[in-house]
């Protein structure tokens, strides 16, 4: 009898352990794997499409010379802000300023010379016309009573005829010469022409904006077709983004969105979409969007790359599921597992907005329904139990 009383703790050890061994495994067997799972939620929703871009103005702008010439000096650089009308070049100004004052003394000249002696001319024909004309009255006095000979009729008269003549010229050449007259126009032409050339050595930027890039340098020979600087026209700032064409149906020119650089990622700033390209690029699949930036920051620059989270849609309540448990999704169908009573069960769902993780599910599911992940294989009706995550 003692014997079988020594063996009995082992047994009962190794009963115990059996138990333990059922007690663990037997809830797999009857109720199935653990395996994580999502919940439905009721609660709001914002649709997003997500896209990179980079920073463009409206129009850019090359400043350069109307006039060959030799730069003399650069007076702005990159990054500098300019205001229409400011000076951002001059070129050497040496021959023009030389016409100018050549112009001006030619101008000069004829105030205080010719002009006068254009008046004294016409002065001295006028009175040589006079004495023609009475030395012709005289001699036709004589020829009716017969004391002269007729020769000397014909020869006043032709005097007379050549004293009109050089009055006219004189009257003419007066009338030139006078204030506003022909020869002064055209002299004050000659002055302005020089001096609009004269003007030009300065090169003048006819709009505001930054300076984005030096395109000459001092001692370059510019001109018509070489820019001196370009500039970013002031207006307001763009960002180009590439988005997929799948999301196409889902933008609609007003829509707002955050946007931020890569360079600033925690700043944030409005945009919002100006215009849609009306066609798909072929070899990328995507679409041109432009958002205009209504308040840009101020240390975005051009050509700066940025992401752009466009919002799409917004429902103040609705019911949504994480994107991840969605299966076989065409259109706006999908299925998904559910877990109901313990069991793997297939439900067909119909979506509704799409955001960022979560997709708004219109038929086929209620709140606080219990979801697996997309990734998982498992048979309908199968047992599980699921573990919830965030």
């Amino acid at each position: 009898m003692s014997k079988p009383l020594r063996r009995r703790p082992a047994v009962w050890i190794a009963a115990a352990l059996v138990a333990l061994l059922l007690s663990r495994a037997l809830p797999g067997w009857l109720l199935g794997p653990v395996l994580e799972a999502y919940r439905v939620t009721d609660a709001p929703l914002i649709a997003n499409v997500v896209a990179t871009g980079r920073v463009e103005t409206p129009s850019r702008v090359t400043v350069g010379s109307e006039i060959v010439g030799t730069l003399a000096e650069r007076l702005v650089g990159e990054g500098d802000r300019v205001t229409a009308g400011q000076i951002v070049a001059r070129l050497r100004a040496d021959e023009p300023a030389a016409r100018v004052r050549e112009a001006e003394a030619a101008l000069a000249q004829f105030i205080a010379r010719e002009r006068p002696a254009a008046q004294a001319s016409l002065r001295e024909a006028e009175a040589r016309l006079a004495q023609a004309e009475r030395e012709a009255t005289r001699q036709r006095e004589l020829a009716g009573r017969g004391l002269i000979a007729r020769q000397s009729l014909e020869r006043a008269d032709e005097a007379l005829a050549v004293a009109k003549a050089q009055a006219e010229r004189a009257r003419v050449a007066a009338r030139a010469a006078a204030t506003g007259g022909t020869d002064e126009t055209l002299l004050q032409q000659r002055l302005e022409t020089a001096r609009s050339l004269l003007a030009k050595t300065e090169i003048r930027s006819l709009v505001d904006g930054v300076v984005l890039r030096r395109l000459a340098e001092p001692g370059d020979v510019v001109g018509a077709g070489r820019g001196i600087v370009e500039l970013a026209r002031d207006g307001d700032t763009e960002v180009v983004a590439q988005v997929d064409e799948r999301n196409l149906g889902t933008l609609a020119v007003g829509q707002t969105a955050l946007a931020s650089a890569d360079a600033f990622p925690d700043r944030r700033f409005d945009a919002a979409i100006r215009f849609i390209a009306p066609a798909i690029d072929a070899q990328t699949g995507t679409v041109e969007v432009r958002l205009v930036v209504p308040r840009p920051p101020e240390y975005l620059r051009q050509d700066m790359t940025v992401s752009v989270d466009i919002e799409t849609g917004r429902r103040e309540r609705t019911l949504s599921v994480p994107s991840d448990t969605l299966r076989e999704v065409r259109g706006d169908r999908a299925r998904v597992l559910a877990v109901r009573d313990g069991r793997v069960t297939p439900v067909e769902v119909r979506l509704g907005l799409r955001g960022l993780g979560r997709t708004e599910v219109l038929e086929g599911l209620a709140a606080d329904d219990t979801l697996l992940p997309g990734n998982v294989t498992v048979a309908p009706g199968a047992r599980v139990r699921a573990r919830l995550t965030d």
